[in-house]
């Protein structure tokens, strides 16, 4: 089985007034960490899930001279910053809120509501299936489906996973296997 994996984060508002590190606690007990934005689409994410609230997410810095990252570890790579920002005030600015729909650091004592998410993980799984049946007939493509939706359930795995066909070439969702191997492909495998 060859699995591509890429990153999707679920992104939850949490109500409670909090200084940052009390959001960034809740938030490591209770989901993945404090927001991390990894670009526009994730940005427009957290606005949406934030509303117009004044609310942290998971940027700060350890000190007044040391880059942003994210409380996840993770490098700073997209940005949308307010007019004017960061501006560090006093050296004192370390934590990042949402305020106004645009990024302003501010201290970390200030309370906020704050903004978690939780990691997800997009697989697309290749499988090789073995029948007489034409495979690319709807019926039994939806009978399939509805196995994999089973031998997930029986896993408690379905709420967690989407199950689509996705179209090859020419149309088809399934493939003949051609006879000549394929040694040059790299899979992950799950065991």
């Amino acid at each position: 089985m060859c699995v591509t994996f890429s990153q999707l984060h679920d992104y939850f508002f949490v109500p409670e007034k909090v200084n940052w590190t009390t959001a960034q606690t809740y938030c490591r007990q209770h989901y993945t960490d404090l927001a991390t934005i990894d670009n526009q689409q994730d940005n427009d994410n957290v606005l949406n899930t934030a509303g117009y609230s004044n609310s942290w997410i998971g940027l700060y810095r350890t000190s007044g001279d040391t880059p942003l990252i994210w409380s996840d570890g993770s490098n700073l790579t997209y940005s949308d910053w307010g007019a004017g920002q960061p501006s560090n005030n006093n050296n004192a600015q370390w934590c990042v809120s949402i305020y106004s729909q645009r990024w302003n650091d501010k201290e970390c004592y200030y309370i906020f509501p704050f903004v978690c998410y939780l990691e997800r993980k997009k697989m697309t799984v290749r499988v090789e299936l073995k029948s007489s049946q034409n495979l690319n007939d709807p019926a039994v493509m939806n009978e399939i489906l509805a196995k994999m939706e089973q031998i997930l359930k029986e896993k408690g795995l379905e709420e967690h996973a989407k199950l689509l066909w996705r179209n090859q070439s020419k149309g088809n969702v399934l493939q003949k296997k051609q006879q000549k191997s394929d040694a040059n492909q790299t899979c992950l495998t799950n065991k």
